[in-house]
């Protein structure tokens, strides 16, 4: 029979650490408590370990960790893009590679891919774990933050997503708007719904019933659509995207149409700047800088940390559209 190879997750786990402080004791890294470096090259004493390549590399130049990975479920959200591009020059500055893995929902060989790379930690957006997912993790001693997902007993970064639909009510009613609706995202998301909770209590507070809801796919093209659809139906002057994404493909509708509805979108991207589309805006660069700090400390820590939930206020910017 063939002799299994230990791995340096074995290390980990057998010790009871994060595979980042078995890469500092591996480097003799001074990082590490004398307690925590005697236990370690214990086990791997004790193991007869032999750390390949990669698992040397993981502390040069004494940075703490060499990989972080990011599970995304869409590169093609602008929003996202912008999040993963400011992560990922955070972490170039540590001298962190960052490596992205495509996620779809719940698939287990999605999570072996994260584990057989190796990651020092994980960031997780916009999606919760399953109970298995977040154990295979556990055991290999890998820490994770979710980012644009609120979750209380786990390390997560998020924005508060009902203040920014009161927000955009505000807006579209400081604008004249008596008639406005919502176009929100299908398929459904927690995000979706707490931004429509938001602009329904603010519409309701200024004696407005509830509002009236369209649903179309993440894209630009998309929002076109439905816009087309809405200016058609006569019904409403105003209409509050759920992302920027959708109230770019709805403000384009409305310029051809030479309508004066008010739209207003929902992120920050870029490009809401060029199209002159106002926006809610989550600051997008400000959220990935952020959650790459965090992950960074929570990777660091001796200890796990205690549940790390950090809320974002977002803000209107106004561009009179």
């Amino acid at each position: 029979m063939v002799k299994k190879k230990i791995t340096i997750e074995d290390i980990a786990r057998e010790a009871g650490v994060g595979i980042g402080t078995v890469s500092r004791v591996l480097n003799n890294n001074a990082h590490v408590s004398e307690a925590t470096r005697k236990r370690v090259l214990d086990v791997i004493k004790a193991r007869q370990y032999t750390p390949s390549g990669a698992a040397s590399k993981l502390a040069r130049h004494n940075v703490v960790e060499a990989s972080i990975g990011l599970l995304l479920p869409d590169i093609g959200n602008h929003y996202f893009f912008e999040i993963f591009e400011s992560i990922y020059r955070k972490l170039r500055g540590l001298g962190i590679d960052l490596i992205i893995f495509n996620y779809e929902k719940h698939n287990p060989k999605v999570m072996q891919r994260v584990l057989d790379a190796q990651v020092s930690a994980l960031l997780i957006f916009a999606f919760q774990l399953d109970e298995t997912e977040r154990e295979l993790l556990k055991r290999r001693n890998v820490r994770y933050l979710y980012i644009d997902y609120l979750h209380a007993n786990e390390h997560c970064l998020y924005t508060d997503n009902i203040y920014g639909g009161r927000l955009a009510a505000r807006y579209l009613l400081s604008k004249g708007v008596t008639k406005p609706c919502y176009v929100g995202v299908d398929p459904p998301a927690q995000a979706n719904i707490d931004r429509y909770q938001g602009f329904s209590l603010e519409l309701a507070k200024h004696g407005y019933p509830p509002c009236p809801t369209f649903e179309c796919e993440l894209s630009e093209e998309a929002g076109y659509e439905i816009g087309k659809k809405i200016l058609n139906a006569g019904q409403f002057d105003g209409i509050f995207g759920y992302c920027d994404d959708i109230a770019t493909g709805i403000i384009q509708a409305v310029r051809e149409q030479k309508t004066a509805h008010r739209v207003v979108g929902f992120d920050g991207v870029r490009t809401t700047k060029y199209l002159n589309l106002s926006t809610i805006s989550q600051e997008p660069s400000k959220i990935g800088t952020k959650a790459a700090t965090l992950i960074v400390e929570i990777m660091r820590a001796k200890t796990e940390p205690s549940p790390i939930t950090h809320c974002l206020t977002p803000i209107l910017i106004d561009r009179d559209s």
